[in-house]
């Protein structure tokens, strides 16, 4: 899910190729002693750095965790006591172990001594109530990134819980890292991500299960990329979303985009959960001039749209107006369909046609008649 320099994206590394066959999960605790090299680590993200700076080349690693999904060749998909997602090739395991003991999640304190081992000399720790900071830029900008998380995380649960949806507590320590610059930002994205690095100034990894970010001088955009990251962490870590299963990204970023509109008249930039996103809403009104009458079927029907950078500006401005549209109008449906999607499991993924139907059924009408009531609502937002 890309946007350009001036935005940013959430990394949905999608790994359904590299298990093969699918299997069903299984949540059956293991041990699992792999080698992994520079391609198997840009698939499970998170670049394991010396201290100067410099990334090491194959080596070997044990994880204990929950086994997701298992393939018929022998691949694995396991969420280790950490969070993080390793997706694994029959060829790169050494030994596997089962554990008839429950997994056991990390502590804060473990989850930060691991990562700031993975990382050069410099990088401190600032926690609040829910987060863990790990930054090598000031404790003020690190303590006014804390109280942004923690403004969200207690607006996030009360939002929800006004929509009668009581969501349990995150299963891992919730981790964010925070660059001083783009330049030391740049750097540990391209280990991370590739390429896609270059084209964002922040992002959430769906594998490492970590938000990603650095000091942006433009305030609007910095606030709005904090909250927009912030927003993914938290609906994948509280069972709202699945990680790797078929989540619309029409869903998944118009629920970003929904939550991000920074609120000036708060001294912090952001308070208010739904205020329109003058941004996307201006993005929209340009679309919309010349928006083909397939549009909202090929926004729910796959992720194209968002995958490409000529189309994805349009996209997620679309995204943005119809979660907006739908939440304004039909909300307890809206809610009632999140709550389906969030049953989905890692690798198994709805035909196109799947997508729309599920979509039909939870609003009660067809695509053509939704289609209608979308584009009329959304000429009376201002």
């Amino acid at each position: 899910m890309l946007r350009n320099v001036n935005a940013f994206a959430t990394l949905s590394l999608f790994v359904g190729c590299c298990l093969g066959i699918t299997a069903t999960s299984a949540l059956a605790v293991e041990t699992i002693t792999f080698t992994q090299n520079a391609a198997s680590r840009t698939t499970n993200g998170g670049p394991e750095m010396t201290s100067g700076g410099s990334h090491s080349n194959s080596e070997t690693k044990t994880v204990v965790g929950e086994v997701l999904v298992a393939s018929q060749d022998g691949g694995v998909m396991i969420a280790a006591d950490d969070g993080r997602i390793w997706t694994l090739q029959p060829e790169q395991i050494v030994e596997r172990k089962h554990d008839d003991e429950p997994l056991r999640p990390v502590t804060a304190d473990e989850m930060t001594r691991r990562i700031l081992n993975d990382l050069p000399s410099g990088f401190e720790v600032y926690r609040t109530a829910n987060y863990s900071i790990i930054h090598n830029t000031s404790e003020a900008y690190a303590k006014n990134v804390g109280t942004l998380f923690e403004q969200l995380y207690r607006g996030f649960y009360a939002y929800w819980k006004n929509q009668s949806w009581e969501l349990p507590q995150p299963k891992y320590p919730l981790v964010a890292l925070v660059f001083a610059n783009h330049d030391d930002f740049l750097r540990y994205a391209i280990a991370e991500v590739g390429d896609t690095g270059k084209s964002v100034i922040g992002y959430y990894h769906l594998a490492t299960n970590r938000m990603t970010t650095f000091d942006v001088p433009n305030l609007e955009r910095n606030i709005a990329t904090i909250i927009h990251e912030a927003t993914h962490q938290l609906a994948y870590n509280v069972g709202m979303q699945q990680r790797f299963a078929d989540n619309p990204m029409w869903v998944s970023e118009g629920l970003a985009t929904y939550f991000e509109a920074p609120d000036f008249s708060n001294p912090r930039g952001w308070r208010t959960i739904g205020k329109v996103n003058q941004v996307n809403l201006a993005r929209w009104k340009k679309y919309v001039a010349n928006r083909p009458g397939q549009s909202l079927s090929t926004l729910l029907a796959d992720d194209m749209r968002f995958r490409n950078a000529s189309t994805a500006t349009d996209a997620y401005a679309e995204g943005w107006a119809l979660t907006y549209f739908l939440i304004k109008t039909k909300r307890d449906e809206y809610v009632e369909y999140l709550k389906q999607l969030s049953t989905g499991r890692p690798l198994a993924e709805k035909t196109p046609r799947e997508r729309i139907e599920s979509f039909e059924l939870a609003f009660g009408d067809t695509l053509a008649n939704l289609d209608k009531q979308f584009l009329t609502y959304m000429q009376r937002v201002r």
